[in-house]
């Protein structure tokens, strides 16, 4: 079984943890922002289709630096984002479909339901970061115990998915991509979803860094379960700050 990223170097019987590439990921992600800003900006063809052409490039890119460096981590980051990410379409469709509270604009991209198809990708590209930032943390070599470096990785994600977020509700009518209907807001954006996006990117990265230490089957199970119990936060959260 792989070492797990978040844990430390306690001793000469241990192998190394697997690194975590951040010079190279770093370039692929700077490479990648360039060409979606251009892809957003140049008005060639619908833009939804523009969207999922930039989506698609996003995941074939990572499979490809991934597999081609035999990188680890950034593999095992994907296998887990990825599918979870097809499964966030539920989450979006129950609030766009049932409590009406997102509105999906017509870009010219298919839909699954009331959620462009795009959406189905969409999450791994801003989930992904903020596991980093939560493998960083956690991977620091002054925290004493695992448990204390998933405590402090879990914070540090779910304080990276705020950030995120936030940026991206603020963004997304901007393009547009979706915005809120009839919610309360906080500067501009849907009150109600921040605590279930906290609690989404600190979950998310909690399956990623327990992964290497956990049967695959309990990984996959986290990793179907986690789109439903963000369904469940949004309902709640709803209730009482929507």
């Amino acid at each position: 079984m792989e070492p797990t990223p978040t844990s430390r170097t306690a001793g000469p019987n241990q192998p190394a943890s697997p690194p975590l590439r951040l010079r190279t990921w770093g370039i692929a992600a700077g490479g990648f922002a360039v060409v979606a800003a251009l892809g957003l900006a140049l008005p060639l063809g619908e833009l939804g289709w523009r969207v999922l052409a930039l989506v698609v490039i996003f995941h074939l890119g990572v499979v490809v630096l991934a597999r081609s460096t035999g990188d680890t981590v950034l593999w095992r980051m994907w296998v887990i984002l990825a599918p979870m990410s097809v499964l966030m379409v539920l989450p979006d469709w129950f609030l766009s479909a049932v409590l009406q509270t997102l509105y999906f604009p017509d870009t010219g991209s298919p839909f699954i339901g009331t959620v462009p198809i795009f959406m189905a990708g969409m999450w791994t590209i801003a989930l992904m970061p903020v596991v980093v930032v939560g493998l960083v943390t956690a991977g620091r070599r002054d925290r004493a115990t695992s448990t204390g470096q998933l405590i402090a990785g879990a914070t540090a994600a779910g304080l990276g998915g705020l950030v995120m977020f936030f940026g991206a509700e603020l963004l997304a009518p901007a393009i547009p991509l979706w915005e809120p209907t009839g919610v309360a807001m906080t500067a501009g954006v849907a009150s109600y979803v921040l605590i279930p996006e906290i609690v989404l990117s600190a979950a998310t990265f909690a399956v990623v860094a327990t992964s290497w230490r956990i049967p695959h089957v309990a990984t996959a199970s986290l990793t179907v379960l986690l789109p439903f119990t963000y369904t469940g936060l949004l309902a709640t959260a709803y209730q009482f700050l929507g």
